[in-house]
């Protein structure tokens, strides 16, 4: 499984051509999201002043939309922890990294890799696999 990042959902609806490369590559791949994904594009759209709830989900109805689960709150604490005992990371970067972490948590227990071009955000999570499109 797939699980494309924020970046990748914007780039796609963009029209740029990585995204489009990236997925004529991919074609025998089980592509997902994660609702804090979609979350993360209703913002941008809000302020745009172009929030449309349909919209957002007829464009990304293709891919497999993953719900934060409990289980997945598990694996974000002991990813979380993971940086707290880095002495290189300290509590602002951790909030900088939250969103990332907790999608970073969901990819980990479903198995999947982040597909970003933010491949450096994700890398801190070390048993997490990414991919940059």
């Amino acid at each position: 499984m797939k699980l494309l990042d924020t970046t990748f959902l914007i780039h796609y609806w963009g029209g740029r051509e990585d995204a489009k490369t990236y997925l004529k590559e991919n074609p025998d791949s089980e592509f997902a999201t994660t609702t804090l994904n979609i979350k993360e594009i209703a913002v941008g759209r809000e302020l745009q002043g172009k929030l449309n709830r349909q919209e957002i989900l007829t464009t990304f109805d293709w891919i497999t939309l993953l719900p934060f689960q409990p289980e997945h709150a598990f694996v974000a604490g002991e990813l979380e922890a993971e940086l707290h005992r880095e002495s290189d990371v300290n509590q602002d970067k951790i909030n900088a990294l939250f969103g990332d972490l907790l999608i970073a948590a969901v990819a980990k227990n479903r198995g999947a890799t982040v597909v970003t071009k933010n491949v450096e955000d994700f890398e801190r999570f070390d048993t997490v696999p990414v991919e940059e499109y």
